[in-house]
């Protein structure tokens, strides 16, 4: 009797190990990218283009600007490259590349600027496509895998997506904005506010990383812009800040 306790007691801690297990290990977990589409849509707002952004400054003086040029375009053979020439000099050079299965843009940019004789350069890595109903997951996870095949470790990841509200009022930016925040679980902590426009940097805890702000930390930003009477109000989602126009 106490042998059949013991397998059943024995059997009790393993299910409840291999559940916990599951429930930390095996539930979905969603990226920035889902998340921020997933509550822009929720709020009514049609999604029309999204991106991701890394950036990183070049600090190995054994080589040239011309030779890391060189070593990229090598690498990457499938992107159409571009070059930006400043009184003769290679400035920059820009490689593009569009996947037509998944229909999203790459693009790398390698930069370069002087100052005072002061060379830096910097590497820019872009991943942006337009609309909804994408497998998010896999396309975070690809800007994650290149960014790291570009920069050799993992950089912050600078996500941004741009909608449109159908709502022609500009006397709606206030509430959706409030709605927003509320969506994302975030505390303002900066705001400008203009008759046709408002722009909010807050706080959330739903995503651990963040950057510092005049008023404290934070880690989105949220845009309105109302095109006037008969417009469309446009709307702009970025972690931790926005990286695009708006």
């Amino acid at each position: 009797m106490k042998k059949v306790s013991l397998a059943i007691m024995m059997f009790l801690i393993f299910f409840t190990g291999a559940f916990a297990a599951h429930q930390t290990f095996g539930a979905k977990k969603e990226t920035e990218l889902e998340t921020i589409v997933e509550g822009m849509e929720a709020q009514g707002i049609d999604v029309k283009k999204w991106s991701m952004y890394s950036k990183k400054m070049v600090s190995d003086e054994t080589r040239s600007f011309e030779d890391t040029v060189k070593l990229f375009q090598n690498q990457f053979r499938q992107f159409k490259w571009s070059e930006d020439r400043v009184d003769g000099k290679l400035h920059k050079m820009t490689g593009t590349f569009f996947d037509k299965d998944s229909g999203f843009t790459e693009k790398l940019q390698i930069q370069t600027t002087d100052t005072n004789g002061f060379q830096q350069s910097y590497i820019l890595y872009e991943l942006s496509g337009e609309g909804s109903g994408k497998k998010w997951a896999k396309i975070y996870g690809h800007a994650q895998a290149r960014s790291f095949d570009i920069f050799h470790e993992n950089p912050t990841i600078f996500t941004c997506v741009n909608g449109q509200l159908d709502d022609k009022m500009s006397s709606v930016l206030q509430p959706k904005v409030e709605a927003l925040l509320k969506q994302f679980n975030a505390v303002p902590v900066e705001q400008l506010k203009e008759k046709s426009f408002i722009s909010v940097s807050a706080l959330t805890t739903d995503w651990n990383h963040v950057i510092p702000a005049d008023s404290g930390s934070m880690n989105i930003q949220i845009a309105l812009r109302s095109a006037g009477l008969g417009g469309n109000t446009s709307v702009t989602v970025g972690t931790p800040i926005i990286t695009s126009e708006y």
